[in-house]
Order: C-alpha cells, then structure tokens, then sequence
C-alpha cells in the first residue's frame, strides 16, 4: 500500500488536487466556497491597505507640509540685549536646528475692500520666507516694510488681490489701547491648501515701530524632525533659564496631529477586525470543504493515500486562498488608494462644491502615501491567517475514518 501511495501520489498530484477544489471550474461547493474566501480576503486586504495609505498621507503631509510652515519651536527672550546676541549664536550652534530668524508679532485687524479679519501678524525679515516658497504665489524674493503676504483664503476673505492694499490696525501695548492703522500692499499669497491659508500674514515692517515699547525678541526655529520639538523645547527651557519662554508647534497643533494618530488607529483597528472575519470565513468555508470532500478523501485513502497526502492537499488549498487574498488584495488596495485623490477630485467638479474645507480638515485635499512595509506586513499577516485557518480542518480530514467516511457518501 505504501509503495502504490508513492507511486499514485507524487508532489504534482498534491497541487493539481489543491488547485481543482480551490479554483477548478463547475458547480462543484469546494471551488465556490474558496473562491468566496478569496474574495472576501481580497477585500479585508484592499481596503485596509487604501484606507492606511490615505492616513498614512495625512500623517506625512502633516509632517512635511503643515510643520514645514510654522516654527517648530519659538523662543521669546525677556534678558537683556547682550544675553539675546548670545543666545541666538547658541541657536545656530545647535545640531538639530536647521534653521532659526528673529520674528515679531501683532494683534491686527485686517480691513479691505468690504471684508475684515481679526488676526496675527507677523514680522520678520525677508529671508523667513523661504521655506515658504514654494507655495508663494507669486514667487516673491524680498517683501519690503510696506508691503505684506497673506494666506489665500485670508486674501480671498478679504477680498483683495495682489497688487491692492490692506490696512492693518495694530494693537499698541501701552497703558491706554489704541490702535496705529498701517497700510501695506499684498505682494504675495500662500497657498499651501492647507488651514495655514486662513491665518498666514507676514511683513518685513518692524512691530516695535507700534508699540509704546518694544516687545520682547523672540526667535523661530526649526529642526531636522518635527516630532523632535517637545525634547527640543524641554532642553532649551533648561539651558536657556526661566528668563526665557519658550514653546513648541504641539501646543497649537499638536490636538491636529494626536487626532490624525487616533484615526488612524481606529481605522486600523476596525480594518483588522474585517481582516480577522475574512480569516474566519476562511475557516468556515474550509470546515465545509472538508465537510464535502470527506468521501472522496476517504475513497483516496482506500487507493494507498496517507493520512498526510490529504493534510498536504487541503494544506496547500489554504495556501492558495491566502496567497491569491493577500496577492490581489494588495494589487486592488494599490489601485484604490491611487485613485482616491482622482475620484475626490472628480466628486469635487460634480459637486461644484470643495470636499475637504481647510475650516474643518487640515487639508484642502487627499493625500496618499503607499508604504511597502505596510503592504508587505498585510499582506503576509493574510496569509499567514488564512494558512493557519487551513490546518485545523485539513487535520480533521487527515484523521477521519475511512469507514465513517465512506458511510456519509451513501
């Protein structure tokens, strides 16, 4: 019996089996209920993976977009002008500071045309912009003492264009509050499409000129992470003493950031559990594969098959499901996350209307950002989910009795 079993079972035989009842044609239950576990593999993996690129875009924009255009840590200096010289050469000694410039800020009241903002403007010299500018539009190198730059959508609130005036009523910080109009010219608007956009106002003008004294320097510094301001600001606040405030971007942006985390962990977290019940569908279609083909198992047993011929045939039957879930789960989740961005845009123009308001959302727009190891994490996790949903009911058929078996086939 064991040399005919070697004879009639050779390696090939084993996948030609496995594959009939997984993707063989006919109206046969095995194949119909594995090509269902395909599917919903396919689908658990899909989707998970596209909704992951989408949060994973909204975390790198987040990172490289949002944090490229406001300091990543402010210091605000109340030490005499010989400490401020010292401290800004320690600033640019620093290993992690990229970048730092001395700004100003002003509490102002923007008015033009027939529109009004309240708002912050900032003064700082030219070079401050740029980071910035790639965004500009247009391109500005230098902005003089009379002339500013707003977010698009504060312009476009305004309603005021690039070459028209805007005058800023600025707030004095003198012992009555009186306001000093100041009329600059727009020579530039950001345009990030990010909620930057609605609150950017920059001049080359010096805010002490409005003030009845000057305020206190303050520096704007940026660093090679962002994630990395926290110790940053927690270092400097050592080093630097109590004569100096300083600040981070996470206490005005970083609810934002912790929020896109959050998402991004429940939506994992509820992708998961659809990959898990795509898992257990794999094992309840195989329970009923086994279910099946267990005459026929046993009819193979009685023709010199071992026990372990059928575990490698419904073995590799798992596999096949696993390997074909997670391969073309992953294909389509590529394809759905790279038309993400397309099908907005196409709802947008539909619509008439923007589906993503920088009044609500961080960005203007959907951001995708495909990760290999997120693909190939996935896609792996699937099938080796669906490999070990195989096993259980593959050894159940090994161990079953001939006998019995055969008596379910009448």
């Amino acid at each position: 019996m064991s040399r005919i079993g070697t004879n009639l079972w050779p390696r090939a035989v084993h996948y030609e089996m496995a594959y009939r009842q997984s993707l063989g044609e006919g109206p046969g239950l095995s194949a119909f209920l594995s090509k269902l576990s395909i599917v919903g593999m396919v689908i658990a993996v899909s989707f998970l993976l596209a909704s992951l690129s989408v949060m994973n875009g909204f975390e790198q924009e987040m990172r490289l977009r949002i944090l490229n255009l406001v300091p990543h840590v402010t210091v605000q200096s109340y030490a005499g002008t010989s400490d401020n010289r010292e401290t800004a050469k320690y600033f640019s000694e620093m290993p992690s500071v990229v970048r730092s410039h001395r700004f100003e800020e002003a509490n102002a009241l923007f008015y033009a045309n027939s529109g009004s903002r309240v708002g912050r403007l900032v003064f700082a010299e030219a070079g401050a912009l740029g980071p910035l500018s790639e965004h500009l539009r247009p391109k500005v190198e230098d902005v003089k003492s009379n002339e500013i730059v707003l977010g698009s959508k504060l312009a476009q609130a305004l309603d005021i264009k690039v070459g028209e005036s805007v005058v800023a009523l600025i707030s004095e910080k003198g012992s009555e509050r009186r306001f000093s109009p100041l009329s600059l010219t727009l020579v530039s608007t950001l345009e990030s499409n990010t909620e930057i956009d609605r609150v950017f106002a920059f001049s080359a003008a010096s805010a002490s000129v409005y003030y009845t004294s000057a305020p206190p320097p303050a520096w704007a510094i940026t660093i090679e992470d962002p994630l990395d301001a926290p110790e940053v600001a927690q270092a400097l606040r050592r080093s630097l003493g109590p004569q100096y405030w300083v600040s981070d971007w996470t206490r005005s942006l970083g609810n934002l950031y912790q929020a896109i985390q959050l998402s991004r962990q429940i939506v994992g977290l509820m992708l998961v559990a659809l990959l898990v019940v795509a898992v257990f569908n794999v094992v309840t279609s195989l329970v009923l594969v086994t279910a099946d083909r267990r005459p026929g198992s046993a009819m193979l047993r009685t023709m010199g098959a071992t026990p372990a011929d059928v575990l490698k045939i419904f073995t590799i039957q798992g596999t096949i499901i696993g390997a074909g879930g997670a391969t073309i789960g992953a294909a389509l989740g590529a394809m759905i996350a790279l038309g993400i961005p397309s099908l907005v845009a196409l709802m947008e123009s539909v619509s008439g209307q923007p589906l993503l308001d920088t009044s609500v959302y961080p960005l203007a727009y959907v951001p995708v950002d495909l990760r290999a190891v997120d693909f190939i994490s996935i896609s792996a996790t699937a099938f080796v989910l669906s490999l070990l949903a195989s096993v259980l009911p593959a050894i159940s058929t090994s161990r079953s009795s001939i006998t019995e078996s055969l008596r379910q086939s009448r």
